[in-house]
């Protein structure tokens, strides 16, 4: 039995794609015998590209079922099916990315469409779902929503079954890893679901041929082994070993990826890899006094690097409103919305670019010492991120509370990272985006605060 599925997803980075429609047709090899076709509340927000690509709004999944509510239902129907569609890596990943968020491991056998139709179907212009639907006189009505992908891609696969007259889907294909789902290192990175660390996939020789990170680490890992591109390929060929780094700190990983990155050099991580900020803050003198903008990296250093635009936005929206400034005297015009109305500017606005950079400095680091706290490896732990007066030290292990408080100790004990002003940036993202707790050592919280 075949479990034909497409799913509609949140896109971004990968990891954090949230599924918002999904649509399983069960088929026999000659006929559809079952299908679940149903809209996914997403509980984050749908990118307006993604609106404008499917058609699904934000009102249409606001009282569609949650993810947790129909995770039995695919259970139970794609139990002992093959799963099926076209390009499964993007479907499957996301897919168990659902459920290991549920502390579920789903697994399957995988079928992917494109590597098949590439085989049986050779010369096609394209192999995408679209231009093959095209070239094949197959139905495709409701392109990019789940369900009229799933039901083309199960024309599709009738074809290909179709043609394959040596059996070679059956005798081969669904054998090979990509399909099992299972390769030389599962049993090795089994316990590694839920995971938070970097890792690092070794040659013979014993040189780094790939760092990564994930706060899903065997999802993360399995791709690099189960996915059947030219490039995952000569990797599987070349890699003989992996180790596995556990951190609890997702900005750990992002500092460590960095760090080896940078030094190990490994030959099949891109060169973007190093980078998970990409866009910067830069001071502009302007007739109306220093102004902000907002955009991506390309030669000149920013003053500081953050994730996306909308991160560096906020940023500076919430300096401005701590000094109680208007944000269109600190962003230039196009960042801001419009106004209604000409306000006076503040008397206390920076003047120079030098006093610009001071304001924002001021606004990203208390004056002392101040220790950012995140999760650790295991219950009790934390790992603490130790920053005087403005200076990123390092980062050490906690369990106690006092251990944040007794800084000489603490000092003696971090690990320092160097002065590069791209991990400080690391640092800030996670601080100013709520994702670290702040302490002032000598400062204990009182009765009731958190």
């Amino acid at each position: 039995m075949y479990a034909v599925i497409d799913l509609e997803a949140t896109g971004g980075k990968p990891g954090t794609e949230r599924i918002i429609e999904v649509a399983i047709f069960m088929f026999d090899g000659r006929r559809i015998v079952d299908q679940f076709i149903t809209l996914v509340k997403p509980d984050v927000p749908i990118p307006p590209f993604v609106q404008k690509l499917t058609g699904i709004r934000e009102h249409d999944v606001r009282t569609a079922p949650q993810f947790h509510e129909v995770a039995k239902r695919i259970v139970q129907m794609t139990e002992g099916a093959v799963f099926v569609a076209h390009n499964a890596p993007f479907d499957y990943r996301i897919l168990r990315e659902e459920f290991a968020r549920l502390g579920f491991d789903y697994q399957r056998v995988v079928l992917d469409t494109i590597p098949l139709a590439e085989r049986f179907l050779p010369g096609m212009p394209a192999y995408g779902l679209s231009t093959l639907c095209a070239e094949l006189n197959i139905s495709h009505t409701r392109k990019h929503r789940a369900d009229g992908d799933a039901r083309a891609t199960v024309q599709l696969l009738q074809i290909l079954l179709d043609k394959d007259r040596e059996k070679y889907i059956e005798g081969v294909y669904l054998k090979q890893p990509a399909a099992t789902g299972r390769h030389k290192f599962s049993d090795q990175i089994a316990r590694y679901v839920k995971t938070v660390g970097i890792y690092y996939l070794f040659n013979d020789d014993g040189r780094v041929l790939y760092v990564g990170k994930s706060d899903q680490l065997r999802v993360r890992i399995d791709r690099h082994f189960l996915t059947t591109s030219e490039k995952a390929l000569a990797l599987q060929a070349e890699v003989s070993s992996l180790r596995v780094e556990e951190t609890g700190s997702l900005l750990l990983a992002d500092i460590l990826e960095h760090i080896e990155l940078k030094k190990l050099k490994p030959p099949y991580n891109q060169a973007k890899d190093k980078y998970a900020l990409r866009f910067g803050l830069f001071p502009i003198e302007t007739d109306d006094g220093v102004l902000w903008d907002v955009r991506a990296i390309r030669r000149d250093p920013p003053v500081l690097q953050v994730q996306s635009l909308a991160d560096g936005v906020a940023l500076l929206g919430g300096m401005a409103e701590e000094r109680q400034w208007a944000l269109e005297d600190v962003l230039l015009p196009r960042l801001v919305p419009q106004v209604e109305a000409e306000q006076t500017r503040s008397d206390t606005l920076p003047k120079t670019l030098e006093e610009a950079v001071a304001a924002l400095e001021a606004f990203l680091w208390p004056r002392g010492t101040v220790v950012y706290l995140d999760r650790g490896r295991e219950p009790g732990e934390k790992t603490a991120f130790v920053v005087e007066d403005g200076r990123f030290l390092g980062y050490a292990r906690v369990r106690l509370e006092q251990e944040v408080h007794d800084v000489p100790t603490l000092k003696n004990r971090l690990t320092p990272v160097s002065q590069q002003p791209y991990l400080r940036s690391l640092l800030a993202e996670y601080v100013h985006t709520g994702r670290l707790q702040a302490v002032r050592p000598g400062i204990f919280p009182t009765l009731g605060e958190h």
